[in-house]
């Protein structure tokens, strides 16, 4: 890693992190949210895909503060760096996770960006005047296959990936994988988000609750 690089990232993590804690990372209030549901659980583990920043947006830094670990996981390089600086105890990986391994192509309008997608549709609606890369793509079970040395369940996955959360969620073999809470981004059309709640309910996750953008469905046998 370069070390003019490497100082911006160091700069870049005091800048955002503050002197000071601050009461809510999240968007609308998700960590603050799952603060609450998991307080009798110190030691939890937990999947963020598409996690984008250690602490701006975040759901789950509440959660790493407080003694959980987990899996962190974005297209972007930089946003990996970052994690690997202020959230050392994770498993920060630089990967793009959708439902095969394949190549794909990645929409991106800036390296460090929460709308960097592998949705064209997405990208033509909210990205302005985007660049396009070709990259490898994996599945969620083939992750955790070759990085996950812990038990097959966890407390919290969390999928905000602009647009792919749909074809991210039905590859995984919720056979093996168990999470007692699913989060993921809202943000689809009709027939999207009916794919979405239809998925999730013949897998036995109930709807929980919508927070803005994001829902939140609850393992009915965790």
């Amino acid at each position: 890693m370069k070390i003019i690089y490497k100082i911006k990232l160091y700069l870049h993590v005091l800048l955002y992190r503050g002197i000071k804690e601050k009461a809510q990372y999240s968007i609308n209030g998700e960590d603050l949210f799952l603060n609450n549901y998991f307080k009798d659980v110190p030691k939890g583990r937990y999947i963020d895909i598409g996690a984008f920043h250690p602490f701006r947006s975040s759901n789950t830094y509440k959660l790493y503060k407080k003694g959980w670990s987990g899996f962190n996981i974005d297209l972007s390089k930089t946003s990996i760096d970052l994690f690997k600086l202020a959230r050392p105890n994770d498993i920060n990986l630089n990967l793009v996770i959708s439902d095969k391994k394949e190549e794909t192509i990645v929409y991106q309008n800036k390296d460090l960006s929460k709308w960097n997608t592998i949705n064209p549709t997405w990208a033509s609606m909210y990205l302005k005047n985007p660049y396009s890369k070709k990259v490898c793509s994996d599945t969620l079970n083939n992750v955790l296959k070759k990085y996950n040395s812990q038990s097959n369940k966890f407390e919290l996955i969390n999928i905000d990936t602009e647009g792919s959360e749909y074809f991210i969620l039905k590859n995984i073999d919720f056979d093996k994988y168990k999470f007692n809470l699913i989060l993921t981004g809202a943000q689809y059309t009709k027939k999207e988000k009916d794919q979405v709640l239809s998925l999730l309910k013949s897998k036995k996750y109930n709807y929980l609750k919508s927070m803005a953008d994001t829902f939140i469905f609850v393992n009915a046998n965790y």
